[in-house]
């Protein structure tokens, strides 16, 4: 990433998000997450960006903060090819890579995002890399970094569930991963595979 976008990264993480429906959480623990949201860049692949017209550049379009890749959003314009690793889609949303096309999901409390989610599913999804955290569902794909937030500790993962829940609602369905079997099956066999602590 060019040192140019530097300040404009910091000035999206500074913007505060506005009030969503958070009930009865405990403020400390929703500033606590939204802490480790912005350090842990979510933002980055979970919220669409735009060119901003005054600076010239692309920034998270913040009016749809952690809403994922937009519903009738554009795959890459590009395919993947060696030597790259992945291209990515104009929205900093989508992500061609060597096993197909997949898609930031969206992380706000409506149905369409986590809102059907619980916060054991959450903590589930986050530590064994499994979409919805249940055993038997597909693997959480690359980019997303699952297997650093496994580290998490448990207030921690509670604290991001806490701000992802405060968050509004948006209405955005996420279209599936466009990934093949065979390489859906090559993931997990990594998955299951033994790794370093």
């Amino acid at each position: 990433m060019s040192i140019a976008f530097a300040p404009l990264l910091l000035l999206a993480a500074a913007a505060s998000p506005a009030p969503g429906p958070a009930g009865a959480a405990d403020p400390a623990q929703v500033k606590r997450g939204e802490y480790l949201v912005r350090l842990g860049g979510c933002n980055d692949c979970h919220t669409p960006w735009k060119v901003d017209r005054a600076l010239g550049v692309p920034a998270p379009d913040l009016t749809r903060r952690l809403s994922g890749h937009p519903a009738d959003g554009p795959d890459p314009a590009g395919k993947y090819t060696p030597p790259d690793s992945a291209v990515i889609g104009p929205d900093f949303t989508s992500f061609a890579l060597p096993f197909g096309t997949v898609y930031s999901s969206n992380l706000t409390p409506d149905p369409t995002g986590l809102g059907d989610w619980t916060e054991p599913q959450f903590a589930a999804a986050m530590r064994t890399g499994r979409h919805t955290g249940d055993p038997r569902a597909r693997p959480i794909l690359p980019p997303m970094p699952w297997m650093s937030l496994a580290h998490l500790t448990d207030a921690d993962l509670a604290a991001i569930w806490a701000y992802l829940r405060s968050l509004p609602p948006i209405r955005n369905a996420v279209p599936p991963p466009k990934v093949p079997e065979s390489a859906l099956a090559k993931l997990e066999a990594a998955l299951t595979s033994p790794r370093p602590p």
